[in-house]
């Protein structure tokens, strides 16, 4: 279980996002916290992403430093610049 707990997340994550960068190092960074925090929120990639935002305090050294990367390259690069434009 904790296999196909750990595949999900890493494909959850991997799932390519505009201007966002998730490395494998981020991915197994997070790995542990996604499993211990958002168990529930699998196998959307956004519920597992915010679950973990909003645990942020209480996850590791590592995942926090990914996210700080991550967040620090979206910054930068200006996410909302290199999104798609929808009409619903």
């Amino acid at each position: 279980m904790r296999e196909l707990i750990a595949v999900a997340f890493m494909l959850t994550v991997a799932a390519p996002l505009p201007a966002i960068a998730y490395t494998q190092a981020d991915i197994d960074a997070c790995t542990s916290d996604a499993m211990k925090f958002c168990q529930q929120a699998f196998p959307s990639k956004g519920k597992v992403v915010l679950c973990l935002v909003k645990n942020r305090r209480k996850l590791d050294a590592a995942c926090t430093l990914a996210f700080n990367r991550v967040r620090s390259e979206v910054a930068e690069n200006g996410h909302r610049a290199n999104a798609r434009q929808t009409k619903y």
